[in-house]
């Protein structure tokens, strides 16, 4: 499943959504997400079962664990 995760400036998770188109249009109407200067976002593939964890602490850490082999050369 596509993900884009975002990051701050120290590569703390910050939050992630599903998909990795970040503006929508709807009935004329346009929005889009953006972070302040220094977030960083990674739109990667994660596990498809990502979206039925219901514990942040587990969630964050696999969030990382997506990251970290994402980032690797």
């Amino acid at each position: 499943m596509k993900m884009t995760i975002v990051t701050d400036v120290h590569g703390n998770v910050l939050g992630a959504v599903q998909g990795h188109n970040l503006t929508e249009k709807k009935d004329g109407v346009e929005a889009t997400v953006s972070f302040a200067p220094g977030h960083a976002t990674h739109m990667i593939e994660v596990d498809d079962d990502l979206t039925t964890v219901d514990d942040v602490d587990e969630f964050q850490q696999r969030l990382r664990s997506h990251l970290q082999k994402h980032q690797q050369p």
